[in-house]
């Protein structure tokens, strides 16, 4: 056996504990990259999430991914990182400050995703901003409403309430009626409660209500709440049943 095989064999040897270390580095990752690959993809096609999103979710796992592989072979060899680390902090807390903002949505965004608390087409309403979902990104998730596409971060649905309007099935609007004191309430309250029973812009489940709200030396204020189905079209159907009440009962405009 030649010298050189044998200084091969020794080399083998005396570094196998090195050796299995970085095979172990190396595949035990990729093993578990692979894994959360295909995991990711296969809820993505039972969820809301663009394209486009999965894809830089998968690519931006797979590069965190390759930077533990080689910090950690590094590490195995004897290469000695504290100081790497020490050289790049600063560039590393200039940087982290930089994508903060971005950081914290994508974190958000990926809780979107494994809560699935809503989904494209479900009406939802958050920081007094209400439209139905259009698309759902990494960042930020987009809103149609009346007045156009509303773009909220993802972040916001970590630290603020929000409603899903779909998930309940139903959206309550309110709007006040005011009376006089001349007329006769509970005849008043009669008749709006036909007009609503008779309604088919209401949902009749849950039931509407009807409750006085205030009472001054000009009338009485009544608080009128009805289920809608669509909040997007509360504004149109409080103006149709107000036109209603106008139109059916005497009822007047609060000055």
């Amino acid at each position: 056996m030649s010298m050189l095989v044998i200084d091969q064999m020794d080399f083998l040897f005396n570094n196998i504990n090195t050796i299995i270390m970085l095979i172990l580095v190396i595949v035990v990752p990729l093993i578990i990259l692979n894994i959360v690959t295909k995991t990711v993809l296969k809820l993505s096609k039972s969820n809301s999430f663009e394209e486009t999103s999965i894809l830089s979710l998968l690519k931006l796992i797979r590069y965190c991914v390759f930077i533990i592989i080689f910090l950690a072979c590094l590490d195995v060899m004897g290469i000695n990182i504290h100081s790497l680390f020490v050289s790049l902090g600063l560039v590393s807390v200039a940087m982290s400050l930089a994508a903060k903002d971005t950081l914290s949505n994508v974190i958000s965004g990926l809780i979107i995703f494994i809560e699935k608390k809503f989904q494209v087409d479900d009406m939802i309403e958050i920081d007094n901003q209400k439209g139905q979902v259009d698309k759902i990104g990494l960042k930020a998730v987009q809103l149609r409403s009346n007045a156009g596409l509303i773009i909220i971060p993802n972040i916001l649905f970590s630290t603020k309430p929000f409603v899903n309007y779909t998930r309940n099935g139903y959206y309550i609007e309110s709007f006040t009626v005011f009376l006089k004191n001349e007329y006769i309430l509970d005849e008043k309250i009669e008749q709006m409660t036909q007009i609503l029973e008779k309604s088919t812009l209401i949902l009749k489940d849950p039931k509407y209500k009807i409750f006085v709200k205030n009472m001054t030396e000009e009338g009485v204020e009544v608080l009128v709440k009805v289920a809608v189905d669509n909040p997007l079209d509360d504004s149109y159907i409080i103006s149709e049943l107000m036109k209603e009440f106008k139109r059916k009962i005497e009822i007047e405009d609060k000055k």
